[in-house]
C-alpha cells in the first residue's frame, strides 16, 4: 500500500514503521505525483523521499539542463539538410555528433527543450565559425569538455574537419549548374532573370544549361557582358509585331511565364539583394557529384585563384556581399575535408561603408579543392598550373595541428628510441616536440612507434582543432533551445561540435534545506563530471513563478564547491565560486592504482620499475611522500635501463603538474563534515586525453576512504547501542552521488573506482553509506548497480538497450513493461517513474522545479 501523509504528501524510500515513527522528518520533496494522462496531466500530492537512512539511488536519463544554443544555430542532419535547432522539436532525422573514437557519425536525439536566458556568449574562431550559447554550454578541448564561460581567446576547441552528410535529392546537371551560375553572378531582383559574365566558355555552358531546364528560354545579349534570359515565343511575337505594324499592337500582353524566374521563386531564392541571397535548402541534399558541380560552377564564377608571392603559395577564394552564401560555401567544402578561413571585409563605395564576406583557401587545402572540385573555363588553365606546381612547393602545416596541451597528457615512453626510428642524427632532440602543436602526421608517426593507439585515433580523428578569436558576451532576452543525444552525448552544430541535463541536484537542494539536527547528522558528497553543480549557489530568479506554484521560492544553497589543487587559480580568475582545493595523499595510491592511471600493465618494463619504486618508497618512508620522492628513487635506482628510467619520470612530471597529488592530501574528516554538501569537482579531468583514469582515481579513493571509516564508527555505534547509550558517533551517515556513474561503474571494462562502489551498493547501507548513481546510458552500468537500488527514478527513456538494462528492476508488482509507462509518460520535460522498493509501489512524477539556478546535470547539446 501507498505510505501516505494525509492527503498531500506521500512518502518513498521509508518503511511504515519508520513513518509511524518520524512522519515527514528527514525526507525531501523531490515531486509531484501525476494524477492524468495527456501532455499536460493534472498534479496531486507531493512525493517525499526518505534521506534518513541509507538507500541505493539510481537515476536514468535527464530532465534538460542550462547549457542551450541560440535558435538560429543550425544542424545538420543525415540527409546534408542543415536546420534550425529551433525547428527540430518534430523532426525525426538523425544528426551528426562525435563518436567515442572521435569519428563523425550519424545519431539519434532523444529530447528537445527550449527555455528563457538573460545571457549568452558569442564565440568566434579563426575560421570564422561563430556560435551563440549559454555560459554553462561546453566545448570540446584537448583538456576535455569545457563550460564555454572558462575559456578565453587562444584556446583551441574542436570542430569537424570533414562532414560526409550527403543527400539523394534530385537536380538535373543544367539545373545545379544555374542555381551556381545565378548565385555566383545573377540578377534576380529584376523583373527578368539577367547572368554578368564574360568568359566565353561558362557563357555558353549557361545558354546550354538554360536550354536543358526549358527548351522554350533563350538567352539574349543585352550588353557587353550581361545577358537576359527571356521566353522565345515572346520574342518571335514582338519581332512579327514589329515587321507588321512597327510598333506593339494595343491590347496585346505577353504573359508567358518565365519558368526559370518561377523556380527560383518557389525555392526562395529569387527577389532578393546581393546581400540578401544564399543557398537553397536543396543544394545541401543532392549527392556528392552534385555539390561538386555546383561548388565547381560557383567558384568559376566567383573565385579565384591565384600564387601569393610573400607566402610563395597557391591560394583560392571567393567573395561575396551575402553571409549566408558565404557560410554555406564553407560548410559544402567541408563535405570534402577541405578547411577554410572566413574574413569580414568593410568596403567603401561613394562614401559609404558595407561589409562583405571572403572565404580563403591555403596549404593541401587548394590541392584537396582542385583535385574534388577543380575550375570550368579560364581559370582552368591557372588550375593546371597550379597542380604542376604544388608538389614541389612546401606546405606549412601550422594551422591543422593538434593543441600542444597535448603534450600534458602524452609523452612517449623513450623519445630518443622514437627519435631514432625518425632518422634523427640527434634522437634526442625530438623532445623539443612538447614545446609545440604537432601536425596530424608527427603525432600520427610518434604514436604508432610508440604503440599508442588513443593517441593515434586522435591524430587521425575528424576534428580540426579551431582556435577562439573572441568570445562576447550579450544580454537581453533570449529563447535558447537544446537536444539530448543519447550515444554520444554531443553534436554538430554551426559546424562546431558541442555538448548535451537535473534531478540530482533536487536531491542536493534538499539536503541544504533540512533542519539542522538531520543535517548534522548528514554528509553529502557530490562528484560532478561536468563542473555545473557549483549553479546550486545562486538562487533561480528566472522561475519565480513556476517555483512559486510549487509551495517553493528561489533560493541559494550552502554548498561548498571543491576543485584540484592545480585548477584553483584557473576557476578564480574565470570568477567561478569555488570555496577551495582538494588533493589525494600520495602515499594512498597502491602500485596496480599507479599503473592504472598511467596505463601500464606489469608485464612492461616502465610497470615493472614503477610498481617496484612504490614498494620500496612506501617501505622506506611509510606514509609521508611526495612524487618527487618516488622521482629521486628512480633516478637513483641502478638495475633500469636509463630509457625506461626517463619513461617512468616522464609521466611522474605530467602527475605532478596536474596539481592533485600532494603529500598530504586533504584529509577524509575534512571532505565528509557533519552538515556539509561538498561537490567534488572532477571536470578538469573530463575526456582528457590520457587522464581518463585521474577521475576514477579521485572516486576510488574517496569511497574507500569513506567506506574504512563509516564501517569503524558504525562499529562504535552499535557498543554504544548495546550499552544504553545513544548511538551518535563523530563521523555522520553519508551520502554520496555521482553524477554519469557509468565511467565510473561500467560493465565492460575496468575502473580503479568499481570495486569499492560495488562494496557501496552490496553492503554499504549496513554502516550508513547511501549512493545516489545518476546516469543516461544504464545499458552502460554494471547490473548490480540497477539490481541492488532500492529506489529508481527513471526520466522518459528512448534507447531500446537502456530500456532493456533497467528491466531486470522489474517486480512483480509492476503490471505491465517499463517501455509501455515510457509511452505513457508526458513529453514535456520533468516527468519521471518512480520504482520505490520499500512500498512496492511504482509512481509517475514530476520532478519540482530547481530553487537554485539551474546549471543542467548532464551534458547538454551545444556546443555539447
Amino acid at each position: 500500500m501507498a505510505i501516505d501523509l494525509g492527503e498531500k504528501r506521500s512518502v518513498v524510500g521509508r518503511s511504515l514503521n519508520d513513518l509511524e515513527k518520524h512522519r515527514e522528518k528527514g525526507t525531501a520533496y523531490i515531486a509531484k505525483i501525476v494524477m492524468s494522462s495527456g501532455e499536460r496531466p493534472v498534479l496531486g500530492r507531493k512525493i517525499l523521499m526518505d534521506i534518513a537512512k541509507p538507500h541505493v539511488v539510481l537515476i536514468c536519463g535527464k530532465r534538460g539542463g542550462g547549457k542551450c544554443l541560440d535558435g538560429e544555430t543550425l544542424i545538420t542532419l543525415e540527409d546534408g539538410s542543415r536546420i534550425p535547432i529551433k525547428d527540430l522539436e518534430k523532426d525525426k532525422r538523425k544528426i551528426l555528433s562525435l563518436d567515442s573514437k572521435y569519428k563523425m557519425e550519424k545519431t539519434k536525439k532523444t529530447e528537445f527543450y527550449k527555455r528563457k536566458v538573460n545571457k549568452m556568449l558569442k564565440v568566434s574562431l579563426r575560421s570564422g565559425k561563430e556560435i551563440k550559447l549559454t555560459p554553462e554550454h561546453p566545448l570540446l578541448t584537448i583538456d576535455g569538455w569545457k563550460p564555454a564561460q572558462e575559456l578565453k581567446k587562444s584556446f583551441r576547441i574542436a570542430t569537424p574537419r570533414k562532414i560526409e552528410s550527403f543527400g539523394e535529392e534530385f537536380l538535373k546537371e543544367s539545373e545545379v549548374k544555374l542555381l551556381a551560375y545565378l548565385i555566383a553572378e545573377g540578377h534576380t531582383k529584376r523583373k527578368t532573370v539577367w547572368f554578368t559574365n564574360k568568359d566565353e566558355k561558362i557563357v555558353e555552358d549557361f545558354k546550354n544549361s538554360v536550354n536543358d531546364f526549358d527548351s522554350n528560354l533563350t538567352v539574349n545579349l543585352s550588353s557587353n557582358i550581361n545577358y537576359r534570359v527571356v521566353c522565345k515565343n515572346i520574342k518571335q511575337k514582338i519581332l512579327k509585331n514589329k515587321r507588321h505594324n512597327g510598333k506593339f499592337a494595343k491590347g496585346i500582353k505577353f504573359n508567358k511565364p518565365n519558368t526559370l524566374k518561377n523556380w527560383f521563386e518557389e525555392l526562395g531564392i529569387y527577389n532578393l539583394t546581393s546581400g540578401d541571397k544564399l543557398i537553397p535548402e536543396i543544394i545541401f541534399k543532392v549527392p556528392k557529384p552534385k555539390v561538386a558541380l555546383f561548388l565547381n560552377r560557383y567558384f568559376s564564377c566567383d573565385g579565384t585563384i591565384y600564387f601569393d608571392k610573400n607566402t610563395k603559395t597557391w591560394r583560392i577564394s571567393c567573395a561575396s556581399n551575402s553571409e549566408k552564401i558565404i557560410r554555406g560555401i564553407q560548410h559544402l567544402l567541408l563535405r570534402f575535408e577541405i578547411l577554410n578561413t572566413i574574413r569580414k571585409k568593410i568596403n567603401i563605395l561613394n562614401g559609404k561603408a558595407f561589409g562583405s564576406f571572403e572565404l580563403e583557401l591555403i596549404g593541401e587545402n587548394v590541392e584537396k579543392f582542385l583535385k574534388e572540385i577543380g575550375f570550368f573555363g579560364k581559370k582552368e588553365l591557372l588550375q593546371k598550373k597550379a597542380v604542376q606546381e604544388i608538389t614541389f612547393l612546401n606546405r606549412n602545416p601550422n594551422i591543422d595541428t593538434i593543441p600542444k596541451e597535448i603534450w600534458n597528457h602524452y609523452r612517449p615512453k623513450n623519445w630518443a628510441e622514437i627519435g631514432r626510428k625518425f632518422g634523427r642524427k640527434f634522437p634526442k632532440s625530438l623532445r623539443e616536440s612538447i614545446h609545440y602543436s604537432p601536425s596530424r602526421q608527427k603525432l600520427l608517426q610518434i604514436a604508432k612507434e610508440d604503440e599508442n593507439e588513443l593517441i593515434q585515433m586522435v591524430a587521425q580523428s575528424d576534428i580540426f582543432w579551431d582556435e577562439i578569436k573572441e568570445i562576447e558576451e550579450l544580454n537581453g532576452e533570449f529563447l535558447v533551445y537544446d537536444l539530448t543525444v543519447p550515444e554520444n552525448h554531443n553534436f554538430v552544430a554551426n559546424d562546431i561540435i558541442v555538448h548535451n541535463s537535473y534531478t540530482m541536484s533536487v536531491l542536493l537542494e534538499e539536503f541544504a534545506r533540512q533542519p539542522v539536527h538531520i543535517r548534522k547528522r548528514i554528509s553529502v558528497i557530490a562528484i560532478d563530471t561536468v563542473g555545473i553543480f557549483w549553479t546550486l549557489k545562486v538562487p533561480n530568479k528566472e522561475e519565480k513563478g513556476e517555483l512559486f506554484n510549487w509551495d517553493l521560492t528561489p533560493e541559494a544553497t550552502d554548498a561548498r564547491v571543491l576543485v584540484p589543487k592545480g585548477k584553483l587559480s584557473f576557476y578564480k580568475e574565470k570568477k567561478i565560486p569555488v570555496d577551495g582545493a582538494f588533493t589525494i595523499k600520495v602515499s594512498e595510491l597502491e602500485s596496480e592504482e599507479w599503473l592504472a592511471l598511467f596505463g601500464l600493465t606489469w608485464k612492461e618494463p616502465e610497470g615493472v620499475l614503477l610498481s617496484r619504486i612504490i614498494e620500496s618508497v612506501k617501505e622506506k618512508l611509510g606514509t609521508l611522500y611526495d612524487i618527487p620522492k618516488i622521482i629521486a628513487a628512480i633516478k637513483s635506482d641502478k638495475d633500469a635501463e636509463k630509457r625506461i628510467k626517463d619513461a617512468v619520470i616522464g609521466r611522474l612530471k605530467i602527475a605532478k603538474s596536474w596539481g592533485l597529488f600532494e603529500k598530504e592530501g586533504t584529509k577524509i574528516k575534512d571532505l565528509a563534515e557533519p552538515g556539509k554538501i561538498t561537490i567534488i569537482d572532477v571536470s578538469a579531468y573530463r575526456q582528457a586525453i590520457g587522464m581518463e583514469g585521474t577521475r576514477e582515481i579521485i572516486v576510488a579513493l574517496l569511497g574507500k576512504r569513506l567506506f574504512e571509516q563509516r564501517m569503524l564508527y558504525r562499529k562504535e555505534e552499535e557498543i554504544k547501542l548495546i550499552e544504553g547509550e545513544k548511538k551518535t558517533s563523530d563521523m555522520p551517515i553519508v551520502w554520496m552521488l555521482i553524477d554519469e556513474a557509468h565511467m565510473f561503474m561500467p560493465k565492460d571494462r575496468p575502473s580503479m573506482a568499481l570495486k569499492v562502489l560495488l562494496e557501496w551498493v552490496r553492503v554499504g547501507r549496513q554502516p550508513g553509506l547511501s549512493l545516489v548513481l545518476a546516469t543516461q546510458r544504464p545499458n552502460k552500468l554494471h547490473p548490480d548497480s540497477i539490481s541492488q537500488c532500492d529506489l529508481f527514478i527513471s526520466h522518459r527513456m528512448t534507447s531500446q538497450p537502456d530500456i532493456e538494462a533497467v528491466s531486470a528492476l522489474r517486480p512483480s508488482y509492476m503490471h505491465q513493461n517499463f517501455d509501455k509507462y515510457y509511452q505513457e509518460m508526458p513529453r514535456s520535460k520533468g516527468y519521471a517513474l518512480i520504482l520505490d522498493d520499500n512500498t512496492e509501489k511504482l509512481w509517475m512524477v514530476k520532478i519540482r522545479p530547481r530553487f537554485s539556478w539551474d546549471g543542467g546535470v548532464t551534458a547538454s547539446a551545444f556546443t555539447e
